[in-house]
């Protein structure tokens, strides 16, 4: 006599399509973005644009860097956050700070200073996530080589 203990179950997708094959590991996946990647992320995007504002007013050759500099600081805050362009953004954002240090008797330096100290500190801070490689992950998923590594 048949067991009816599995009558009525769905053993399909339930949108009718193919059932992946089951021999194929499935991609490695870069591991979840930090919070303070993404907040450093926003404090560029923003910050960039909010400076990008102020320094439009700044005359001749020093108003040009200003601006190419708050461009440059959206640009990497987007890349940020897709997990590329790591050595540029700490650059960037390490100059930025050295620039708002020496206007600090400013409100406004002050604010950005510690903006642009929190993306630096973010970035150095979980710069392993950003060398991640999806070779990296099937190693430490390998158990022969982990064995290796180990012998």
């Amino acid at each position: 006599m048949p067991s009816r203990r599995f009558e009525g179950a769905i053993t399909t997708p339930a949108d009718g399509g193919e059932i992946a094959d089951q021999s194929i590991p499935p991609a490695p996946q870069r591991p979840a973005r930090p919070i303070l990647v993404e907040v450093a992320a926003a404090i560029l995007i923003v910050g960039g644009l909010t400076s990008l504002v102020g320094s439009l007013a700044a005359p001749g050759l020093l108003g040009i860097a200003f601006v190419a500099l708050n461009v440059a600081m959206v640009i990497l805050g987007v890349l940020i956050r897709r997990g590329r362009a790591w050595l540029v953004a700490v650059n960037v954002a390490a100059v930025a700070l050295f620039l708002e240090v020496t206007a600090l008797p400013s409100a406004f330096a002050i604010v950005f200073a510690v903006l642009d100290g929190i993306v630096l500190a973010a970035l150095v801070r979980h710069r392993a996530w950003f060398d991640w490689r999806p070779e990296d992950s099937v190693r430490a998923d390998d158990p022969q080589d982990a064995a290796g590594a180990e012998a």
